[in-house]
């Protein structure tokens, strides 16, 4: 069992279990950063992703609905509007489900095709782990899980929109909305889940279940992204790449 650490220690610790643990980016973010997705792909990756999204109210409610300290919980419910739609209170972004149909709209997928598409039993299955992740968890840890997600998502949403407008000119600008709403709001998100991490996971057994949370959390984007990659990508890939990517 690890020492207890204090705040800042233990958000480094924490952040370095997530680098030592995939210390590499997914082969399918790799080539996305890169240009080297096709259309084909990026759509089928776009449509997958969806169900994470239309779902997210599954895990954010849970959050919501464990948290004992108001002052969170209003901070909590702020993100959970932002997902379901800032213009609801005069905002300026609709809900983050319609920001992403219309990068699907941008990839050139009907609105129909995404609401309707079934996803791929591993997109299926990562979401329901993640709920009862969410579920079981200490409520405090349960929030906590945020820094794989929202912890880094400024950064990485920066780095998706970059790459998009490089190197996929054929995408219209106007359709990368979700990524600018989530270089935004994720900043703010990023840093409540770091402050909760802080001040209430102050004692060894948290802090543990802390650590094994976000590996779990990490093992879960990684097997979104594993699903797409072994359906979409990695068969039509030449051995040199596959080598390169996978390491």
């Amino acid at each position: 069992m690890a020492a207890l650490l204090g705040p800042e220690e233990l958000i480094a610790d924490l952040q370095e279990v997530l680098r030592q643990y995939h210390p590499r980016p997914h082969p399918v973010r790799q080539l996305l950063l890169r240009g080297q997705l096709s259309q084909e792909q990026l759509q089928w990756w776009a449509r997958n992703q969806f169900h994470e999204f239309r779902n997210i109210h599954r895990f954010f409610g849970i959050r919501y609905q464990k948290c004992p300290v108001p002052e969170l919980r209003r901070m909590l419910l702020e993100n959970m509007v932002e997902e379901e739609g800032e213009d609801l209170f005069g905002g300026k972004y609709p809900s983050h489900c319609e920001l992403w149909l219309r990068f699907a709209n941008g990839l050139g997928i009907a609105s129909d095709d995404m609401l309707n598409y079934e996803p791929l039993p591993g997109i299926r299955a990562a979401l329901e782990m993640y709920v009862a992740l969410v579920q079981q968890s200490h409520w405090a840890v349960a929030i906590g899980t945020g820094l794989v997600f929202e912890g880094g998502g400024p950064k990485r949403m920066k780095e998706e929109r970059e790459a998009f407008e490089r190197y996929y000119p054929w995408i219209p600008l106007s359709s990368l909305e979700f990524f600018r709403a989530h270089e935004y709001h994720d900043k703010g998100h990023g840093d409540m889940v770091t402050q909760v991490i802080k001040q209430h996971c102050m004692d060894e057994g948290l802090q543990n279940a802390m650590r094994d949370a976000v590996r779990q959390r990490a093992d879960i984007m990684w097997l979104q992204n594993d699903s797409i990659y072994h359906a979409f990508v990695r068969p039509l890939l030449p051995v040199q790449m596959i080598e390169a990517i996978e390491g």
